[in-house]
């Protein structure tokens, strides 16, 4: 009983984020890890590229490094800055792969900041919703010169599949979703501020597509319901059950190293098990 209201009091205590409430449904033992016992996290590959890319688009949209430097800046400095291993792929190196993409977004660049006031660059905001206290990171607010009109705008390196037709496929609506939901909660603060938002945009610079809508007030509504209904459930959460994924928990999982007892064998070791029947490990690793 001690342990649940020690959990209580620290969870009362939270800042809010957006990835703070999401990460809980992929493992809430992860979670509890990570916000209430502080074990170190670790980045993945994935993590570390997307870094790197918002960290140039920042110095662009700041002015720090123009367009004709970008590519050569990245090219300079990808290997340190991202230093983390691919997950193997049978197909394809996805580690060429990732870097050859953003090296094509990078020498063909559509980010167009002429005719927009630039509101915000990787923009810091603290906001309620309900009573909690929530914290974000707006990576470009813009408002149009000519019509006054607010665009949100999140870079990301995710992929979404579309269909012929244009519309978005079955699989990838789910995380749309989620992207719709993390824009609308920036909305708060930015209503707050300037008293509108006009458009919510994503910028998917490794697929170089834009994806822009229309702020639509039902929907910012039901974001804010669902963000306190999902603060909530967390705050009565009594048991941080693990939800093992082994995709996930050998290349996501920011406690993936932290000796976690729920984690899956991965492919290699599971072949290793049933072809000599036991573990094996090289350097103190499970391989």
């Amino acid at each position: 009983m001690q342990e649940d209201l020690d959990y209580g009091f620290i969870i009362d205590q939270m800042t809010w984020s957006f990835s703070r409430i999401t990460s809980f449904e992929q493992c809430p033992y992860e979670w509890k890890c990570h916000y209430i016992d502080l074990l170190p996290g670790e980045q993945s590959f994935f993590g570390q590229f997307g870094s790197f890319m918002h960290k140039i688009l920042e110095l662009y949209e700041k002015e720090a490094l123009s367009i004709f430097d970008l590519s050569g800046y990245y090219k300079e400095l990808f290997d340190e800055e991202v230093t983390l291993p691919a997950p193997a792929n049978q197909y394809v190196d996805i580690r060429q792969s990732y870097y050859q993409k953003g090296l094509d977004y990078l020498d063909n660049i559509d980010l167009i900041l002429d005719g927009y006031d630039v509101l915000g660059v990787e923009k810091e905001v603290r906001f309620k919703v309900g009573t909690y206290d929530m914290i974000g990171y707006i990576d470009l607010l813009l408002r149009d010169i000519q019509t006054g009109e607010i665009t949100i705008l999140d870079h990301k390196s995710a992929s979404l599949k579309f269909k012929k037709n244009g519309s978005l496929s079955k699989t990838s609506l789910p995380h749309f979703e989620e992207f719709k939901k993390q824009l609308y909660l920036y909305s708060i603060p930015v209503i707050n501020e300037y008293g509108k938002v006009n458009y919510l945009e994503w910028n998917m610079f490794k697929d170089q597509q834009h994806i822009k809508i229309d702020w639509i007030e039902d929907e910012y509504q039901v974001t804010k319901d669902w963000a306190v209904a999902e603060i909530e459930k967390i705050l009565q959460t009594k048991e941080f059950l693990a939800r093992p994924d082994s995709y996930y928990c050998w290349n996501l999982c920011s406690q993936r190293h932290s000796g976690c007892p729920f984690k899956p064998e991965s492919k290699r070791d599971r072949a290793i098990i049933d072809t000599f029947g036991e573990r094996t490990s090289l350097g103190g690793e499970w391989v």
